[in-house]
């Protein structure tokens, strides 16, 4: 995957006016090298958070020291902001909620509480969880979202009163928590969120690929071929060689020369050539398969399967598990 991005490298495939805006919105940001730090300008993360290889793992076939890694080139946009750490002694509910969110909840749900990456909105949540419920899930944590045990009693109400807009509570005078001294509370700065560097239409804003599927010999290093992965129809439709989508999931190859995959946003199941990366088949998915599919035999005969879950980049979600065979020889 590339690791650096300049104007050269900015998505030509959109409007101009959606051009000049990304490359306006590029130069306020600090780029170049891959490691750059963050910074209250905003860094641009390329090939990003989410890439370059994937974090469902490659194939590997080891009769012939081939491995095979999909990957994203999607860059996205880190940028820091200061962190409040005085207390005020007259704070009330909604003054506290609002600090500790900063602090606690933005890097992951945004500034205004519009979700970021894939890290859903906090928008209208009081229309899905009363407080006793939301403070069970700032406990407990779900999915993603890890318990904040290091936050108190007090802290949780401060942040349901903000979130869940609670006026009964936000105007009740908040009471700090006494605590030893902790480095995490001294932390000078926190993220706006996962924020993707995107154009108006909403495809990233750089040029294809977008991503990839790669065979590489372990023994020689030598790359010996790669495909886009994944496509968008619209753009398809319009005559846009496969630009590939963002993916994630992994690989399975086979002892019969095949691989296979899904991941991409356009929840298409994929088989190639192992050896040359040749398109053999492909089938629409009930939903995006993130996942890496498993290969398996049953009374002699060999099946791979595949999860079908979706949710993620805007996706339907789905439930099924799909599993493929060779027909039987008659």
């Amino acid at each position: 995957a590339r690791q650096s991005l300049t104007e050269s490298d900015l998505n030509t495939l959109v409007p101009d006016s959606s051009y000049q805006d990304i490359k306006k919105r590029l130069a306020t940001y600090k780029t170049g090298f891959i490691f750059n730090p963050p910074s209250k300008q905003g860094t641009v993360i390329f090939p990003g958070f989410d890439g370059g290889a994937e974090w469902g793992g490659p194939a590997f076939d080891p009769e012939t020291g081939i491995i095979y890694i999909n990957a994203n080139e999607m860059p996205w946009v880190l940028t820091m902001v200061d962190v409040n750490q005085n207390t005020e002694s007259n704070e009330n509910n909604l003054q506290a909620g609002q600090r500790l969110y900063i602090k606690t909840c933005m890097a992951c749900h945004g500034a205004e509480r519009q979700g970021s990456g894939n890290n859903p909105t906090l928008i209208d949540v009081n229309k899905k969880y009363n407080e006793d419920q939301f403070t069970q899930l700032v406990t407990s944590g779900r999915r993603m979202m890890l318990p904040l045990t290091q936050l108190s009693v007090s802290e949780k109400k401060a942040i349901a009163s903000y979130i869940l807009d609670l006026k009964s509570l936000q105007k009740g005078k908040f009471i700090a928590p006494p605590r030893a001294e902790d480095a995490y509370y001294k932390m000078p700065y926190s993220s706006t969120g996962y924020n993707k560097f995107l154009t108006k239409e909403g495809y990233p804003a750089v040029s294809p690929p977008w991503g990839t599927i790669s065979a590489i010999n372990l023994n020689t290093g030598e790359l010996l071929w790669k495909n886009a992965l994944g496509e968008y129809p619209e753009l398809k439709a319009k005559g846009i060689p496969a630009t590939g989508t963002e993916n994630y999931g992994g690989s399975a190859v086979t002892a019969g020369g095949l691989l296979f995959i899904a991941a991409s946003k356009d929840g298409k199941f994929r088989c190639f050539n192992k050896t040359n990366g040749k398109l053999l088949w492909e089938t629409e998915l009930p939903a995006p398969g993130f996942a890496t599919p498993s290969v398996y035999e049953a009374n002699g005969k060999q099946y791979i399967v595949i999860a079908c879950g979706g949710g993620k980049l805007g996706t339907k979600s789905g439930d099924a598990y799909v599993a493929f065979s060779l027909p039987d020889k008659k």
